[in-house]
């Protein structure tokens, strides 16, 4: 892959020693950008969740180049007793690399510009300019000396608002979410609300008006038993209109299989996870099945195939589940989402998903009305659901991807 050098580089003896882990902020939401990738690969450092808590923010943003490929420029922006310690690298990649090689790219330039940062922290006498992931030791921030105790809280709240002459729609959604992740241990606690509605002016001064509300309340806990193992658990609480369900509880423990090391997650994972749990339903109406409450215990087995290698990407998911002492109720699914590198130039592209469905238990009794249908205001019974995107791309000729002009990038539009 092309390199290009630093730009603005500072004196190193500006760098002022400090005793603890660089604290780094890698805000990067363009092409290639894998957070837990680099938190694996760039284990000597600690990652922050906010740039205000960092000693160097990077700031990575990309552009594409003329051979369809992409240029990303990295700066190096030091905080704190750092401040106006700046540098900026930049690298070029090709329009054919994967998700893997931009990974890797971006890692290593994320490596060589934090190196002199590095060096002013106690890891520096350890550092050496050696080949991506060569076993640097781990030298990170560990609970007892986090005042949250590695505890994360999030609040989202989204309003969106959209209509024209004749249709209206709104959608008001809120999440809150607590979680904790450790080698040993992940929490994830998540409520959130959801409310749409849509108005349809049918003519003659009809008015039509569909809604769709449902609340959530859900919890996971894993813990880690070695490389290979997992223990873990779910409970929730919910409330769907959609899915004829006035209240729906679940509480299933789990455990998971993985063939690779846990620690080899960010290149290859293969996991078998099973999970069997009880299920209270209570519905808003009568169902298909003349029920207006039940309670269901279910089982299911689920495989997950990842792979992110210098090939391509692979990912697949299979999974297959039914209520227990009644088999005819069962979901088979598989989810596909891959691109390969074929050839020099050549890619393909292949993402779908394909349900069989027996286990429709929530159906509301009766037909649904044409405006219900339209609007989607209800589930419909149906036995299969699926998905596909297929596609290819070949780039050929000039091999030369280092130049970038943005100019009418943003402004040209052609009908």
């Amino acid at each position: 892959m092309p390199w290009a050098g630093a730009a603005a580089a500072q004196s190193a003896s500006a760098i002022q020693p400090i005793d603890r882990p660089l604290r780094v902020f890698i805000d990067c939401r363009t092409g290639g950008c894998d957070q837990e990738f680099f938190r694996t690969e760039l284990a000597w450092v600690d990652h922050v969740r906010d740039q205000k808590d960092a000693d160097v923010h990077l700031l990575v943003t990309g552009q594409g180049t003329g051979g369809g490929g992409t240029e990303y420029t990295i700066r190096f922006i030091g905080h704190g007793p750092w401040d106006g310690q700046d540098d900026t690298l930049r690298r070029a990649t090709e329009a054919a690399e994967t998700e893997d090689g931009r990974r890797r790219s971006l890692a290593q330039v994320f490596a060589l510009g934090l190196a002199r940062f590095a060096a002013a922290t106690p890891i520096g006498t350890e550092l050496r300019v050696t080949p991506l992931s060569a076993g640097l030791p781990r030298l990170q921030t560990t609970a007892a000396d986090d005042p949250w105790n590695f505890w994360v809280f999030r609040t989202n709240f989204n309003l969106n608002l959209n209509g024209e002459a004749t249709t209206k729609f709104t959608n008001v959604n809120a999440n809150q979410s607590v979680n904790r992740t450790t080698e040993a241990l992940k929490l994830n606690l998540s409520a959130g609300v959801n409310y749409n509605e849509g108005e349809y002016d049918l003519g003659d001064g009809e008015i039509f008006h569909s809604f769709r509300r449902g609340w959530n309340v859900n919890g996971l806990a894993v813990k880690s038993l070695g490389d290979h193992w997992s223990l873990g658990g779910t409970a929730g609480v919910s409330r769907s209109s959609f899915n004829n369900q006035k209240q729906n509880v679940r509480v299933a423990p789990a455990i998971e299989f993985n063939v690779f090391p846990y620690h080899e997650s960010t290149a290859r994972q293969l996991t078998v996870q099973w999970t069997t749990g009880v299920n209270r339903f209570v519905y808003d109406e009568v169902t298909i099945f003349n029920k207006t409450e039940e309670t269901k215990w279910d089982q299911s087995v689920m495989t997950f195939l990842n792979l992110r290698q210098p090939f391509g990407t692979v990912s697949f998911t299979v999974e297959a589940a039914h209520y227990l002492g009644d088999f005819d109720k069962y979901r088979l699914a598989l989810f596909a989402d891959n691109e390969l590198r074929i050839s020099r130039g050549l890619s393909l592209r292949f993402d779908g998903s394909y349900q069989i469905l027996h286990d429709q238990l929530y159906l509301r009794l009766g037909e649904a009305t044409d405006e219900e249908i339209i609007a989607r205001q209800r589930q419909l019974a149906t036995s299969y659901r699926y998905f596909l995107s297929v596609g290819f791309t070949y780039r050929f000729g000039s091999i030369n991807n280092n130049v970038v002009n943005p100019r009418f990038g943003g402004g040209a539009r052609f009908f």
